[in-house]
């Protein structure tokens, strides 16, 4: 009888450095970790950025990020053609990288970017952002009238952010401007706020003042929109409007213009009916109405007086069909007669 060790998915292993725990596992983010045990799990293979992205489901900006990020902890070393690991580790070198991955860029490139996915945002190390401070007047100016813009002197966070909209998510530094003036206008002027609404923009395309003009356009329209709701339904206005909420009352009075007395009307119709105010409910009503062109309550009850009419009569000639003697006939004739 024979015997054999069964090791499983230990039959194949690479070696992780002890500096990645020592160095850099405290402030890395998910995708810097990611990238490093996929670049040594392919030491010696031939990978690019766009097969890193494509392989981890990352964007290839976080898969450049991750690189400057280890390779500014001694764990990966920039040569001429490839990114190896230190001559001190077993592992080979990772060739194939393009010149955008080995090092970080000095300026965004101007080519057209495809949206990051807003989860996996990855903002600039200090050293990074310290060098463009130093070399980009523009990025000074952004960050200056930043300053102007919130009021407050930025944190180190909050200046990465900013250059990460900047040159991760592609937005113009005047765009940005007037995207945190926004923000400070509606009272949402956190950076978090911030940077979730900037990343929102980009991936919309929003990368000229021409279409950010148009966007704050739309959302005051809308806020006022869904404060005229409020104002009819009887609702107290508290917090931000919800996205869904943004959207019915933007319908109902900039698309399909209904006024304030069709509004209430479709919320009384509502209530009789759900015994609650459904916003879903009162949109299919409103759809309704729109479709049939009733603008007017008096539209509306002519209309259904119109439709009681016709199913009373269809009524009358179903009941017709199936008994043996006419209805109406029936109501004229009386035994009494002669």
């Amino acid at each position: 009888m024979s015997y054999n060790i069964d090791f499983g998915s230990w039959g194949a292993v690479f070696a992780v450095p002890s500096s990645v725990v020592d160095k850099g596992l405290k402030l890395a983010s998910e995708s810097q970790l990611k990238v490093l045990l996929y670049l040594l799990r392919h030491s010696g293979e031939s990978v690019t950025d766009e097969s890193v992205s494509q392989a981890l489901g990352i964007h290839t900006e976080d898969v450049r990020d991750a690189i400057t990020y280890w390779a500014d902890k001694g764990l990966l070393v920039r040569l001429s053609d490839s990114i190896t690991l230190p001559t001190d580790s077993p592992a080979k070198s990772v060739s194939g990288l393009s010149d955008a991955a080995k090092e970080q860029p000095t300026a965004p490139a101007n080519s057209e970017k495809r949206p990051r996915p807003i989860s996996r945002a990855t903002k600039p190390e200090p050293a990074y952002v310290a060098k463009r401070l130093k070399t980009d007047k523009n990025i000074v100016f952004l960050m200056d009238e930043a300053q102007r813009i919130l009021s407050k002197v930025l944190s180190n966070t909050d200046v990465a952010t900013l250059l990460m909209l900047h040159d991760t998510d592609g937005l113009p530094i005047e765009v940005i401007l007037m995207l945190m003036e926004h923000c400070i206008q509606i009272g949402k002027g956190n950076m978090r706020y911030i940077e979730r609404t900037g990343i929102n923009w980009a991936s919309e395309g929003i990368t000229t003042i021409t279409l950010a003009e148009e966007k704050i356009k739309r959302y005051s329209e809308s806020t006022t929109a869904w404060a005229t709701v409020c104002a009819v339904f009887g609702l107290h206005l508290s917090g931000t409007p919800t996205k869904k909420q943004l959207e019915f009352s933007d319908i109902w009075i900039n698309n399909w213009k209904f006024s304030e007395d069709m509004l209430r009307l479709a919320y009384e119709r509502c209530v009789d009916t759900k015994g609650e105010l459904n916003l879903s409910y009162i949109n299919g009503i409103l759809r309704r109405w729109n479709e049939q062109s009733l603008r007017k309550p008096e539209d509306v009850i002519n209309a259904d007086s119109v439709k009681s009419e016709k199913t009373k009569k269809n009524q009358k000639k179903s009941a017709g069909t199936d008994a043996s003697y006419d209805i109406d006939e029936y109501e004229n004739f009386s035994i009494f007669d002669d």
